[in-house]
């Protein structure tokens, strides 16, 4: 039996979804952005709204583990033998899936706190 390494997702695919620098500016961008949009017009409803895609965002990193591996590599993994290891890379990807489980916590109660509270500013 040959062991071929399973497909992998496309770099373009990881960035956007598993980067976890780019998923929390994107996060704190598009706060600031309708805090400066609510502050202008004086209407809160559109920063407590924003709060949802908070949500959002930090449920994609907290699922950054499960979301960067395809089916293949997850099956691979659930069939490792004794023998094998995981690679420097796969243990600091492991490390990165850590850290984006607590951002995206973070993001979510945040993201929350602002939906269900961001109007009463105002």
């Amino acid at each position: 039996m040959v062991n071929v390494d399973p497909k992998t997702r496309s770099p373009f695919f990881l960035f956007i979804f598993t980067n976890v620098v780019f998923l929390t500016t994107s996060a704190i961008l598009w706060i600031l952005f309708w805090i400066y949009i609510s502050s202008k017009y004086d209407n809160w409803k559109w920063f407590s709204r924003s709060g949802s895609v908070l949500i959002i965002i930090g449920s994609i990193l907290a699922f950054r583990s499960t979301i960067r591996l395809t089916s293949e590599e997850r099956e691979r993994r659930r069939n490792m033998t004794i023998i094998e290891t995981f690679t420097p890379l796969e243990k600091a990807d492991q490390e990165k899936d850590s850290f984006a489980i607590i951002i995206g916590t973070i993001l979510m109660i945040l993201g929350t706190l602002i939906w269900a509270y961001g109007d009463l500013i105002n």
